[in-house]
Order: C-alpha cells, then structure tokens, then sequence
C-alpha cells in the first residue's frame, strides 16, 4: 500500500488569472458599497438643510449706538452656493444667518460685512460667526465711520 500525497500545483501562467478574479471580486464589492453610501447620501441631499452637521452656519452681526445703519453689504462666497445682500439703511442691531451646505471641498471660501455709520452715532461694529464661533469683528467710530469685517480662508498659517 503505497499512499501518495496529493498535491495542487497551479502552474505559473494560471496565477496572474488568479490574482485577476481575486481583484475582481475585491473591487465589484467596494463598488457595491459605494453605490449603497451614494444612495444614502443623495436621499438626505433633498432634505432641508436642518442638522448643523449638513451646513456651515454664517451669522452677521451690525450694532450701533446709532437706531440705523447706512450701506449694509454683506457677500458670503461659497462654492456652490453663494449669497450676498445689500441694503440703503437698515435697522440696528441687524442679524442674518446664512446655511452654507457642506457638499463641497472647502464649501466656504470667504465672508466680507461693510456698514457705515448713520449721522446719528458714534460708533460701528460688524461681528462674523461660523457656527457660532467669532471668526472676525470690527469696531469703528467718529464721523464717517465704516465697520468692514471679513473673513477669508487661507491654507497654512495664520
């Protein structure tokens, strides 16, 4: 009784389809997976921009000890979604928020206020928030003052 051991060789021209089918299976199962996040994602796009998490929140803020500002001009510079408004006179304190979706690489580019000060005050402000955190403010006073703030992104330092 002679037992011989059998063993599988694959010859060498059969490992390249080998490792071929084996990739295959690999990437067809990424892709699988990629589809079904795509579809997650593109139900939630058509959702209002509620979750905080979806969008950066832009506030402006212009105060006074004046009851009315002159030459209001706000500019939020997004990629996709940009805004700006402007105004003759407005009403102090004056608030605005802006939702700046976060569906593109570095979605918010810059935000720039301008305000000048009605005949009847001393001083100006403009103050800048994203998300709630101050990114820029300005205080100006005596005639003709003009509160500018703005914020710009910048790679690297500073």
């Amino acid at each position: 009784m002679n037992k011989h051991k059998q063993t599988w060789r694959i010859g060498k021209p059969a490992w390249p389809t080998v490792l071929l089918t084996g990739l295959m299976i690999f990437c067809s199962a990424c892709g699988v997976a990629r589809d079904t996040t795509e579809g997650i994602e593109s139900e939630g796009a058509h959702q209002e921009l509620g979750n905080k998490s979806e969008a950066i929140i832009v506030e402006v803020l212009v105060e006074s000890d004046a009851a009315v500002a002159t030459d209001l001009e706000v500019e939020v510079h997004a990629r996709k979604h940009p805004e700006s408004v402007a105004y003759d006179s407005i009403t102090l304190p004056y608030r605005e928020e802006f939702a700046v979706p976060k569906d593109t690489f570095i979605p918010l580019t810059s935000t720039r206020v301008t305000a000048a000060l009605d005949e009847d005050g001393s001083w100006i402000s403009c103050t800048i928030s994203y998300d709630g955190e101050v990114v820029a403010t300005h205080r100006s006073r005596g005639d003709g003052a003009k509160a500018v703030c703005e914020k710009a992104f910048r790679l690297g330092p500073g």
